[in-house]
């Protein structure tokens, strides 16, 4: 995949992850893309956003998973004007359970390895060891700190279902079939509420394609940025 302009792409991690969570899938996107990984870890999710909108390019595709489909989410809501796209991936917009939210904050700061076990076998599917593999590697290196502060910014935040319509940018709503944290439904939900959405799920695979399937991701989204964003 090649392009004479590569498009800017900001892509934000999950919870616990950072850049090799998409390391596979930019070396896939070839000269199609410039992408620039940003880890959103504020203790809000307004700090967040504004981090990430000082940290990116004037105009940009947008994408984000689970933990960080949301921020995307709420960073697309705050400056559509500069979005030229917008990839989700197994990130729920509405409301928190806030005790829940702020129960994991609490074990990931007390209890982070035992957070993480927890996490990892939710996260990937079950026959992706090398993906459970690179979360782990991932989250030691973000700490239970930085991750209780995303734990607190999902919980802070309000419901987003009542404004997906303002979305008006193409997006491309991928999702793991076999997702064991948001279901594949949420993501039909999403792809039906959003204006100009495209919906794909990929078999076998669990909450973290980019780390699960990079390859299929790949291909996904190089063809829906060459059809939906460059034409």
């Amino acid at each position: 995949m090649s392009a004479q302009h590569p498009l800017p792409l900001v892509l934000i991690p999950a919870l616990l992850c950072d850049k090799a969570m998409y390391r596979a899938v930019i070396d896939g996107l070839g000269g199609l893309v410039t992408a620039q990984v940003l880890v959103a870890a504020r203790p809000t999710m307004a700090e967040s956003v504004e981090e990430i909108l000082e940290r990116a390019p004037a105009r940009f595709v947008l994408g984000g998973s689970s933990y960080g489909g949301t921020v995307a989410i709420e960073v697309a809501l705050s400056a559509p004007e500069r979005i030229t796209g917008l990839w989700l991936t197994g990130c729920d917009p509405g409301a928190p359970n806030r005790d829940a939210m702020q129960g994991l904050a609490a074990m990931l700061e007390n209890s982070t390895e035992a957070a993480v076990a927890h996490l990892a076998s939710v996260v990937v599917h079950p026959r992706a060891t090398v993906a459970a593999a690179t979360f782990r590697e991932m989250a030691g290196r973000i700490g239970g700190p930085a991750a209780a502060a995303q734990a607190r910014a999902l919980a802070g935040r309000d419901s987003a279902w009542e404004r997906l319509e303002e979305l008006s940018m193409p997006a491309l709503v991928l999702w793991g079939e076999d997702d064991a944290a948001i279901p594949v439904a949420v993501g039909q939900r999403m792809a039906a509420t959003l204006p100009t959405a495209r919906f794909q799920a990929i078999r076998e695979c669990g909450h973290l394609p980019t780390l699960e399937r990079a390859d299929d991701v790949a291909v996904i989204v190089g063809e829906w940025i060459e059809q939906a964003i460059t034409t």
